[in-house]
């Protein structure tokens, strides 16, 4: 039998999936951030934002035009969940809870570019650190370290990453 995750379905978000999209970039924040920042920056990065509030902001997000919002599911278990703002070229979150699977982001991504690079010609990203080698893989570019500052106040440090269409030539 094959495990659920080799089922994986990519679709556009749809406004009712904003809860599970809130609560699965939490989870990969708490899970995975940790690798790599203090746990005072991955707290207030998972949860600076009252959930009502996130959930709200997502929904937004998912009927903006010129915004790509795709979600990953096994079954009925969302894994994951991509966000793009076109008018800006700037892939805005990619987010894939801890699964047994693997390969959820690069899936996500990969749909996500695909329907980016019809009419755009590059994105654009503020990676988190444990992220950085992921991007890298996937073809993008560091332009720049940048800090970023919490809602806290927390300062983190974040990598600008660039990929271009791949007709449009190198990404830097």
């Amino acid at each position: 039998m094959k495990p659920a995750h080799d089922r994986l379905n990519i679709r556009f978000a749809g406004r009712d999936d904003a809860s599970g999209m809130a609560r699965v970039r939490r989870e990969a924040i708490l899970s995975k951030a940790v690798t790599h920042y203090d746990n005072a920056i991955v707290n207030d990065w998972a949860d600076a934002t009252d959930f009502a509030e996130r959930v709200r902001q997502i929904e937004q997000r998912i009927v903006e035009p010129g915004c790509i919002v795709l979600v990953a599911e096994a079954g009925r278990d969302m894994l994951g969940f991509a966000m793009a703002d076109l008018p800006t070229c700037e892939l805005q979150a990619l987010y894939a809870r801890p699964n047994g699977s693997g390969g959820v982001g690069r899936a996500l991504l990969a749909a996500l570019e695909q329907r980016a690079f019809a009419t755009i010609p590059f994105l654009a990203c503020d990676a988190s650190l444990n992220a950085e080698g992921f991007y890298k893989a996937n073809g993008y570019v560091e332009e720049s370290r940048n800090d970023f500052v919490t809602p806290s106040g927390l300062i983190s440090r974040v990598v600008r990453m660039k990929k271009r269409h791949p007709r449009n030539g190198p990404s830097s």
